[in-house]
């Protein structure tokens, strides 16, 4: 079939002066109706044809090549600072801490009133029994002996005077020593207390702290592995582009040569 991009015609002999014309063997749209029949025929221009049957034909290729899941690795792995962290919290952990232990042993005495003794701390009694003995030996080198002084120039010796005053110097001893025991035994029990209340408050952070070097390791663990996650990834980012690459290019070239640059429509019509 002729198809004519132009035509033109001396009605006076239907002599055709000037055409545009090409062959086409393509699919032709029939219309019929009314008694009558007629034909419509709308094709791209023919500078397109060819390369839009170049896209078809590559979109067929195309589509007989499956598309392929990333053959590599996509997830990245511990490292060895990751695993060997992992086994010392592993190991630490079943292990427990030994001040845990220790801490629980000091409340244990606490709670049982141990540290209530004065024998409970030997250096302590030393300290006390230094302390009593000089005022002991002040008692018996100075205030008896004045005291007997006294009932001999009075004459008096031996008499119930004299009982009576070195029973008043003896009842002032025994405060003495009652205010110096007090006094070191209660201020250094005191204070070992607090000590020791706090070692016990102290003891899970000193716990705490054996995991500082693991954390460490482990931190330096993570950051190789998002390393080596960010270089997986890609990877894999770069394998999908070569994957949907030939797509791409096909697409772009497409809506290169699909654009509106004009066409060729023909029509005839037939009576009835």
């Amino acid at each position: 079939m002729k198809i004519y991009r132009k035509l033109v015609l001396r009605i006076a002999d239907q002599k055709i002066l000037e055409s545009d014309d090409y062959e086409y063997s393509g699919p032709i749209l029939s219309l019929k109706g009314g008694g009558s029949s007629g034909t419509t025929t709308t094709e791209p221009w023919a500078g397109q044809q060819p390369y839009l049957a170049n896209v078809y034909n590559q979109a067929a290729g195309l589509t007989e090549t499956p598309m392929r899941y990333y053959p590599g690795q996509t997830v990245a792995g511990f490292t060895p600072e990751q695993r060997a962290a992992q086994e010392a919290t592993t190991t630490r952990a079943m292990a427990g801490n030994p001040l845990m232990g220790q801490a629980q042993g000091v409340m244990g005495q606490t709670l049982g009133g141990e540290f209530m003794k004065p024998e409970s701390n030997p250096w302590l009694e030393e300290t006390y029994n230094k302390a009593a003995g000089g005022a002991i030996r002040k008692f018996q080198e100075g205030a008896m002996p004045e005291i007997r002084r006294a009932a001999v120039g009075a004459g008096a010796y031996g008499g119930g005077r004299q009982g009576v005053a070195e029973g008043i110097a003896g009842r002032g001893l025994a405060e003495e020593l009652g205010g110096m025991a007090t006094q070191i035994y209660g201020q250094n029990y005191q204070t070992e207390r607090e000590r020791q209340n706090a070692a016990v408050m102290n003891a899970p952070t000193m716990a705490a702290a054996d995991y500082a070097d693991i954390g460490k390791l482990a931190a330096v663990g993570e950051e190789k592995q998002a390393m080596d996650q960010a270089n997986i990834d890609a990877a894999a980012k770069a394998w999908e582009f070569y994957q949907t690459e030939p797509w791409n290019r096909l697409g772009m070239y497409s809506n290169l040569i699909t654009g509106d640059v004009g066409g060729t429509t023909m029509s005839t019509g037939g009576g009835k």
